[in-house]
């Protein structure tokens, strides 16, 4: 009786005292008009239809900590509609096999499924720990996936970074040397991203054609398919992105997709001064997906990213990006660090050792300097964005009502 209560009351008050429609900027109209006249499927519904499409989704992903994109991620690839696999910025090259051995493996108890992912996620990156939860996540939640799975069905997961192994690594000068290659070096890690997806893909089609879809997860200017020209020397033929090696590799076959985020390297600064979130924010709506083209979306100023320089053409969005999802406002974005007991008691020496060729400093100095660290990465912690940046997100989206 109380429940029915609470609703009829609320119908009342809905009724005689309706919600005051909110006044925006003229220039936000048809921003707003373009989403509150049009049905939008979600964002995992968009998606999963891009695939009815082309081959290869490449979802450019936002912030490297935030957990609920890895929770839409986890939702397209279980969804039965999804017959692919899944390729990603995260991880080196080398590890592809550990990590399918061990998403195809259904004898592991749960102890050992612990212990074997852990051991994986030790040699994931070529530093001392790739310290950001969702992809440990996105391994434990694919691996209960694919346990009662028949092969055929199973999820492979691809990483595309560069090829590292801390066995081949004694000292500091040797992983200077590598850093120095990753950083400076003229084989560009875009090219090598894209070259390794690839033969990842091409694999994976061979070894079963009925997933022979691939959705691709990069992070940032990483998946733009389309870089503008660059001034200086427009028609260099040169590279500028994984996701535009992909989109040349195969034409026709390739599309991308952008998720609401900031300006990249500018923590709470929103694309064109905040006017994408306050459509969305005064429209109510926060899980919708749709294609760019012939939309006042799509013919906004692309301003996320300059690749390092002034000296690009200007763009739209609709040039860099094929389509965008709107998936939850960014100041309610969570970030999760941190692996539970990634670096138990037996494997601190391995920890400290790892950090003293890092840094270039004896074995003692980096126990002494990094022991609390160590507490750091061996608990999952799990933070918003702090007071400051929600309040200036706000203070932008505001800005657009009369």
């Amino acid at each position: 009786m109380k429940l029915h209560f609470v609703f009829l009351f609320t119908l009342f008050t809905s009724m005689v005292f309706p919600q005051k429609e909110i006044e925006v900027k003229d220039s936000l109209t048809p921003y707003i008009d373009f989403l509150q006249k049009q049905q939008f499927p979600t964002a995992k519904d968009y998606i999963l239809q891009r695939f009815d499409t082309y081959d290869i989704v490449i979802f450019s992903e936002r912030h490297h900590q935030d957990i609920s994109q890895y929770e839409l991620i986890l939702d397209i690839v279980k969804d039965d509609r999804f017959q692919g696999n899944l390729y990603t910025e995260v991880g080196v090259f080398n590890s592809y096999d550990d990590i399918n051995q061990f998403l195809f493996n259904s004898e592991l108890n749960p102890q050992e499924k612990t212990e074997e992912l852990n051991r994986i996620y030790r040699d994931l990156d070529y530093t001392e720990l790739w310290g950001n939860y969702n992809y440990y996540y996105l391994l434990s939640e694919l691996f209960k996936f694919n346990k009662n799975r028949r092969d055929e069905d199973k999820i492979m997961v691809f990483p595309l970074d560069l090829v590292f192994d801390w066995d081949d690594f004694d000292n500091h000068s040797q992983y200077k040397l590598f850093e120095d290659y990753a950083e400076n070096s003229v084989v560009d890690r875009n090219t090598i991203m894209g070259n390794h997806f690839v033969a990842s893909y091409d694999f994976a089609k061979q070894r079963n054609p009925k997933r022979s879809k691939a959705l691709v997860i990069e992070n940032t200017y990483h998946g733009y398919i389309r870089i503008p020209k660059y001034l200086p020397h427009p028609t260099q033929p040169y590279i500028y992105s994984t996701g535009e090696y992909i989109y040349k590799t195969f034409p026709g076959k390739t599309t991308n997709v952008y998720i609401n985020y900031f300006k990249s390297g500018e923590m709470g600064n929103l694309s064109n001064n905040g006017l994408f979130d306050a459509s969305f924010e005064f429209s109510n709506i926060d899980n919708i997906g749709f294609d760019l083209k012939n939309t006042p979306f799509g013919n906004a100023k692309f301003d996320l990213y300059n690749l390092g320089g002034t000296d690009y053409e200007e763009a739209n969005f609709d040039y860099i990006f094929d389509g965008m999802v709107y998936f939850h406002p960014v100041y309610e974005m969570e970030l999760v660090t941190g692996i539970p007991n990634i670096y138990p008691k037996e494997f601190e020496q391995v920890f400290f050792k790892r950090l003293s060729i890092i840094d270039g400093i004896p074995y003692e100095e980096s126990v002494s300097e990094n022991s609390r660290y160590l507490q750091e990465i061996n608990e999952k912690r799990v933070q918003k964005l702090n007071d400051s940046i929600i309040l200036k997100i706000h203070g932008q989206i505001n800005q657009w009502k009369k």
